[in-house]
C-alpha cells in the first residue's frame, strides 16, 4: 500500500499557522504561570506537609526516597531553569534560521513543566496531613454562572452584531458627528441593549424572580430599551425618536427607570461618616397614608444610581475600555458579597448575578476590542445599572463603591467641574475625558483600555483588603490622590492648547 506523499513541513505549517508568535508567546506565558502556581501552592501547603517526603522515585523503595520537605522548592526552581535553558537554546539556534525552533522548544518545555507540576501536587497529597481547600467552595459555585454567561455572550454577540448591521444600526463617523467621538470607521451599535437582555435572562435562570429583585429586572429592561431606541435615533436622523438626542430628556428618562428599582426597596440605608457614627438615611421619613416613606434615602439613592450610570457611560469612549471596567468591577462586587458570615440568601444571589455580569462583559471583549466590531451605545447604562444596584445590595460602603470605579468616578467629577467653569453644558460630551488626554499623549487605544482594566483591578483589591475600620480614611486618601492627578492632567492639557494660540 502506497502512503500519500505529505510533507512534514506542510503539516507543521497547518498546526502552527502563519503567525507563529500566536503559538510561542502563549506557551511561554503558560510556563511562567505554572512556575508561579508551583511556588505559591508549595508555600500555602508547606505547614501541612510531613517533615520527610518521597522525592527521589528513581531510587529504591523506602528511606532512600525520602528528603526534607523543603526540597519541594527544587521543583519550581527546576522549571525555571528549564525555561531559561530553552530561551538560551532558542537564541543560540536562532541564527541558523531553523523553522519552528521556538515553537517546538516551548512545546517540549511546557510538557516537561506540566509533568513537574503534576508530580508536585501528587507528592503533597500523599505526604500531608488533611488540609482545607485553598479556594472557598462558595467561590467555586460561581464558576458555572460565569462560564455559561461568558460562553453565551462570546458566541451570540457576533450574531447580534450581524443582525444590527442588517438593520443599518451603524455609526458612521463621517456622518454621525459627536464632539467626543474618536471612531474611525463605521461600526455597529446596540451592544449595551444585548448585555441588558442577556443579564436579565441569565439572572432569572440562576436566581429566579424573587420579589425583591423584580424592580431591579424591570429597571434593567427599561434602560436597555431606552438605550436601543437612542442608538436607533442616533443612526437614523429622520426617526420618530429624535427627541432622545436631547440630553435633558435622556436624564429625565433615566431617573424614571431608576425610580422603579429604588421604590421597590433597594436603597442606600447608611452613609459612612469619617467623623463619627454612620448617618442613617432611613431615619428621615414622611408618612404616606399609614406607611413611613424614607424620602432622604430614596432621593440620595436615585441621584447616586443615575450618577453611576452616567459616569460609567462616559468611560465608554474607546474600544475595549468598558467591557474590562464592567467585568472586573462585577468580579470585585461578587467577592465582596461573600465576605459576610453567615452568608445570607441575598448575598449568594448578588454574587451569582455579579458573576453573570462579569461573564457577559468579558465575553464582549473580543467584539469590542480595538478595532471594535460593535459599540455598547447608550445601552451601556444597563451595565452601569447592574454595577450600581449590586453594590447597594451587597451593603458596600459608598467609599468602597467609589474605589471600585475610582478612575471613571474622579474623571467624571473633574469633567463636570471643568465644563461648568467653561460655561458649557455638563451633559454635552467633549474630548476632555482622561482617556482622551492619554491618547493625546501618544498612548495607543489598547494601552489606554488596559490602563483602565488595571486601575479598576488595583483599586478594587484595595477596597477588598482594607480593614473596615480604616476603609474610609484609606479610600479618601486614594480618591484625593487620583483626583489631584487628573486635575493636573486637565490643567496641562488646557495650557498646551493655549500655547499655540499665543504663538500665533
Amino acid at each position: 500500500m502506497k502512503l500519500p506523499n505529505i510533507k512534514i513541513s506542510k503539516i507543521t505549517e497547518r498546526i502552527l499557522g502563519k503567525r507563529k508568535s500566536e503559538v510561542y508567546t502563549p506557551l511561554i506565558i503558560v510556563n511562567l504561570l505554572m512556575i508561579v502556581f508551583q511556588t505559591v501552592y508549595i508555600f500555602l501547603r508547606m505547614s501541612y506537609v510531613n517533615p520527610q517526603i518521597p522525592f527521589w522515585y528513581s531510587k529504591f523503595w523506602g528511606d532512600y526516597q525520602l528528603v526534607p520537605k523543603n526540597y519541594l522548592y527544587i521543583l519550581p526552581f527546576t522549571s525555571f531553569i528549564l525555561l531559561g535553558i530553552s530561551y538560551l537554546l532558542i537564541l543560540l539556534l536562532g541564527k541558523y534560521f531553523i523553522r519552528y525552533v521556538k515553537e517546538v522548544t516551548a512545546f517540549f518545555v511546557s510538557i516537561w513543566n506540566l509533568s513537574i507540576t503534576v508530580s508536585m501536587i501528587r507528592i503533597i497529597f500523599i505526604a500531608s496531613s488533611p488540609f482545607p481547600p485553598i479556594i472557598n467552595p462558595s467561590y467555586l459555585n460561581l464558576l458555572m454562572p460565569f462560564l455559561l454567561s461568558f460562553t453565551a455572550s462570546s458566541l451570540l454577540l457576533p450574531l447580534f452584531t450581524n443582525y444590527v448591521k442588517s438593520k443599518d444600526l451603524i455609526t458612521n463617523p463621517s456622518v454621525h458627528a459627536h464632539p467626543a467621538m474618536i471612531l474611525q470607521r463605521p461600526t455597529a451599535r446596540g451592544g449595551g441593549f444585548f448585555y441588558g437582555l442577556l443579564f436579565v435572562i441569565f439572572a432569572v435562570f440562576f436566581v429566579g424572580i424573587p420579589r425583591e429583585l423584580i424592580g431591579f429586572y424591570i429597571s434593567i429592561i427599561m434602560v436597555s430599551v431606552l438605550g436601543i431606541l437612542d442608538d436607533y435615533q442616533n443612526t437614523h436622523p429622520k426617526s420618530n425618536y429624535r427627541a432622545l438626542e436631547n440630553p435633558m430628556l435622556r436624564l429625565v428618562l433615566l431617573f424614571a427607570a431608576v425610580s422603579t428599582v429604588i421604590l421597590s426597596g433597594i436603597r442606600i440605608p447608611l452613609i459612612s461618616n469619617p467623623f463619627g457614627a454612620p448617618i442613617d438615611l432611613n431615619a428621615y421619613t414622611v408618612m404616606v397614608g399609614n406607611v413611613p416613606f424614607p424620602y432622604v434615602s430614596v432621593i440620595i439613592s436615585m441621584i447616586w444610581v443615575v450618577w453611576i450610570l452616567n459616569l460609567l457611560s462616559w468611560s465608554n469612549g474607546i474600544d475595549g475600555q468598558y467591557a474590562g471596567i464592567i467585568g472586573i468591577s462585577s468580579i470585585i462586587i461578587g467577592i465582596l458579597a461573600l465576605r459576610f458570615n453567615p452568608i445570607q440568601t441575598i448575598h449568594t444571589r448578588v454574587a451569582i448575578m455579579s458573576m453573570v455580569s462579569a461573564g457577559l462583559a468579558l465575553g464582549f471583549v473580543r467584539q469590542t476590542w480595538y478595532p471594535s466590531k460593535i459599540l455598547w451605545g447608550f445601552g451601556a447604562v444597563s451595565a452601569g445599572m447592574v454595577i450600581a444596584i449590586l453594590s447597594i445590595l451587597v451593603n458596600s460602603k459608598v467609599v468602597v463603591s467609589v474605589l471600585i470605579i475610582l478612575i471613571p468616578f474622579m474623571d467624571a467629577i473633574v469633567t463636570v467641574f471643568r465644563r461648568v467653569i467653561q460655561r458649557r453644558n455638563p451633559l454635552v460630551g467633549d474630548k476632555g475625558h482622561l482617556h482622551h488626554l492619554l491618547l493625546s499623549r501618544g498612548w495607543s487605544v489598547p494601552r489606554v483600555a488596559l490602563f483602565y482594566w488595571l486601575t479598576t483591578a488595583v483599586f478594587g483589591v484595595i477596597g477588598i483588603i482594607s480593614s473596615e475600620k480604616y476603609i474610609v480614611q484609606v479610600g479618601l486618601t486614594v480618591i484625593g490622590a487620583v483626583g489631584f492627578i487628573i486635575v493636573l492632567m486637565n490643567l496641562k492639557s488646557a495650557r498646551d492648547k493655549k500655547l499655540p494660540r499665543q504663538l500665533e
